[in-house]
């Protein structure tokens, strides 16, 4: 998928489907634009779902942008990392992560691939989750 973004703009704190490892690389900007990555450990998903529930969300809805107040209050470690033109950003397997851009004009390109174990975890932890 492709991603043009400009200054505070942002995804919503979510997983990639299915347990897939997330590639995203930073094709374009305008000056000194960057991409700024708020990202769980993948052992995170549990208590981050959790955690959202007890806000009045849910992580998997894709629908809920979160505060930096949020993030210094969630349950595990909160890994930020700031992404400039060429970089590439690595999301693990389950990882909840959030990218808010900042400056102008961004272009991302982004994949998903799966390894036999992601289909593994992804049979056994999110697929439930999709079914409710």
């Amino acid at each position: 998928m492709c991603y043009l973004g400009i200054g505070d703009t942002f995804t919503p704190c979510h997983k990639d489907l299915c347990a897939s490892f997330g590639h995203n690389l930073m094709c374009y900007t305008e000056d000194d634009t960057s991409a700024f990555w708020f990202m769980t450990d993948t052992s995170a998903a549990l208590s981050m779902a959790m955690y959202f529930q007890s806000l009045g969300q849910e992580l998997d809805l894709e629908s809920h942008a979160m505060s930096i107040e949020e993030f210094a209050a969630a349950p595990c470690e909160i890994y930020i990392a700031e992404q400039k033109a060429g970089d590439l950003v690595l999301v693990p397997p389950r990882s909840c992560h959030q990218v808010i851009n900042h400056g102008g004009l961004t272009v991302k390109m982004s994949w998903s691939r799966m390894s036999i174990r992601s289909t593994q975890v992804a049979l056994h932890h999110e697929l439930p989750i999709y079914r409710r």
